[in-house]
């Protein structure tokens, strides 16, 4: 109990100060935004930043699916010191504590936490209509909990609790907007792939001032469902959950397909993105008018990736045309290439595979690719760099030597990983060039062009 009660403690000494500005924050921001932006993701796009507000009150309600991603893509984007509120289970270890509340993140208590603890969340109510009154950003995750599928969840009302709440502590003066933000991933687990974040129109919470005031509960439910639409607008949303796999692979087969249709666009993931969205619409479109050809293409859909995951396939090798002089050329710049790629990868495997150690032991998988983003931003500058460059000094005395082998470390090691991705690539098209006749292979082509002919026939028909 002593323990619990000077956690507390030690934690409402720090929110008093969380939305203060932090000279550490900002000395150690660019660090991080620049590992998130170029090293552990390809790319991150970007989409509506002219849709956030320079100054006064703004809440961010953000799409979760993927632990403290979802915090650093929001820091990433822009040079700025938001207060964010999580959940508090997270909270756990005096270490763990430290580091979320210097980054600014507020624990909010659920009922899973105990009945008492939930008293504590007026606290931080309080605190969070402070930093609006402050006119600091404010940013809410509204679901109160991550999962990682391209799915919007219920909302829950603490977001337009704390909206209304600080308007009502100002008077309806304070002018609250709340800008919802579709973020969206590639891959939630991956190392190297890509993210995009779109921010939406504000929402002014003035605009339900009347309603407000007359039925508060109705104005809270009006809300919500516009901050809702508004945000399953901004990402992929897939709201059939029994076919949730069946629009996963529609996605992945017709998205690409449909961006080159557009040749005024180009195939990268924010395209893809859009495009996927499309796929989505058209699939639920054709479940309301024309069940039949759904329960066809769900059907095709549904041995398609079956037969994929049977044979040890992906989508691209069924779409991709390549040839075996291609595919030779691909081999031989591989080989060429293989003494850079051995270099980098024996110099960083040590620091790649150290995050396994700790995700092996956390069940939440969505929390794995926040554990392993940590580690590599501080086992590699912080502890493996300083260890080889020690290891260096000891063999040569060449400050020369020493400069060009740090400077190579780590360019060879991302290369490093994409080199062993490729490989993967290559070993598949030969296995797919050797196996073209193959039974399984040439139904997969059919399937193929089954589920394209029927999404083309809806376009038509829509």
């Amino acid at each position: 109990m002593h323990q619990k009660n000077s956690a507390i403690a030690e934690g409402n000494m720090k929110i008093k100060n969380v939305e203060d500005f932090s000279w550490l924050y900002a000395l150690l921001k660019p660090f991080a935004s620049f590992m998130h932006n170029h090293v552990f993701y390809k790319k991150v796009y970007t989409s509506g930043l002219e849709n956030i507000p320079e100054e006064g009150a703004v809440i961010f309600a953000p799409k979760h699916q993927n632990a403290l991603m979802d915090a650093l893509i929001i820091l990433s984007v822009k040079n700025w010191q938001p207060v964010f509120m999580a959940r508090a289970d997270i909270f756990a270890g005096q270490f763990v504590r430290r580091l979320l509340f210097f980054m600014k993140i507020l624990p909010i208590f659920r009922i899973r936490d105990g009945r008492e603890s939930l008293k504590q969340n007026d606290e931080i109510f309080e605190k969070s209509v402070q930093v609006l009154r402050k006119k600091r950003y404010l940013v809410i995750y509204p679901e109160a909990s991550h999962v990682g599928r391209r799915r919007l969840r219920p909302l829950k009302k603490g977001i337009t609790r704390i909206a209304f709440m600080a308007e009502e502590a100002s008077n309806y003066t304070l002018g609250v907007k709340i800008v919802p933000v579709g973020i969206n991933y590639q891959d939630y687990f991956s190392f190297r792939t890509n993210a995009f974040i779109n921010f939406g129109k504000p929402i002014n919470v003035e605009d339900y001032r009347d309603l407000y005031l007359e039925n508060p509960q109705k104005a809270n439910h009006e809300l919500i469902t516009d901050i809702s639409n508004e945000l399953k607008s901004l990402i992929i949303n897939i709201e059939n959950n029994e076919e949730y796999d069946n629009f996963e692979t529609a996605r992945l087969v017709y998205a690409p397909y449909l961006v080159k249709k557009e040749r005024k666009l180009v195939n990268n993931f924010k395209n893809r993105i859009y495009a996927g969205q499309q796929v989505v619409k058209l699939m639920d479109t054709l479940k309301n008018n024309d069940l039949e050809t759904f329960h066809k293409l769900n059907g095709c859909l549904s041995d398609y990736r079956k037969l994929l995951q049977q044979e040890n396939l992906r989508d691209w090798i069924i779409r991709r045309r390549f040839t075996i002089p291609g595919v030779l050329l691909r081999t031989v710049i591989l080989i060429a290439m293989s003494p850079v790629a051995l270099f980098g990868a024996v110099n960083n495997f040590l620091p790649y595979h150290t995050p396994d150690l700790f995700t092996r032991k956390i069940k939440d998988k969505n929390f794995h690719t926040s554990i392993r983003f940590a580690v590599y931003m501080f086992v590699f500058p912080l502890i493996f760099y300083p260890l080889i460059f020690f290891l260096l000094c000891q063999f040569t005395d060449s400050w020369l030597i020493r400069l060009i082998y740090m400077l190579l470390l780590p360019p060879t090691g991302i290369f490093a990983f994409h080199y062993f991705e490729e490989v993967k690539r290559v070993l598949a098209m030969w296995r797919y060039t050797f196996n073209r006749n193959k039974k399984s292979f040439e139904c997969l082509r059919w399937l193929r062009e089954q589920i394209l002919d029927i999404f083309k026939s809806i376009e038509n028909n829509s």
